[in-house]
Parts: C-alpha cells; structure tokens; sequence
C-alpha cells in the first residue's frame, strides 16, 4: 500500500490509496463516516482498468480534528477489528 497525497489543507486531505480495491475503500470510508469530526468522506476510482487499485480519496473535517488523524483513527479501528476476528477464530480452531 502506498500514499499518494494529493491535495493537503487544515481540514481537507484529497490523496491516492495505490494497492488498494473497492473492498478496503469502502471500509474505510465507512469508518470515516462514524467519525463526528468527518463532515466529507469518500472515493472513487478514475478508470475501471488503468487506476482499478488506486482510490482517489477526499476526506474533510469540521477542522476540530486534522483529516489524517481522522484516517489514523478509522484505519486503528479496521485493525482492531480484524485483530478481534482472528483472536475468535483461533480461539475456535484451538478448542
């Protein structure tokens, strides 16, 4: 996964999510939409072939919070709970 920032201000961060499909893009932006501070989340991908792992992203704040702590939120969250996931299952598979 690489970081391709594109546009960077107070409380608008518009970047590249290289390495990356719709299957992750939307979790996060999900993640982002639970933020309070996240008035804006969202992504698309410019061409279904050429760009297919390479979101572009745009995400804005009510500027209470910067736009990338509210991505380092939303990611600390997607890892936790697939940390969750993989505890349950090894606990299942262990028993």
């Amino acid at each position: 996964m690489k970081i391709e920032v594109i546009k960077k201000e107070d409380n608008l961060m518009e970047f590249y999510l290289e390495g990356e499909t719709h299957t992750f893009a939307n979790l996060l932006v999900e993640r982002l939409h639970r933020n309070k501070h996240v008035i804006f989340a969202a992504y698309t991908i410019e061409h279904p072939i050429l760009m297919a792992e390479k979101p572009k992203f745009k995400v804005k704040t009510d500027g209470k919070v910067k736009p990338e702590e509210a991505l380092e939120k939303a990611a600390q969250e997607i890892f936790d709970d697939a940390k969750k996931v993989l505890d349950k299952w090894e606990g299942t598979i262990k028993k």
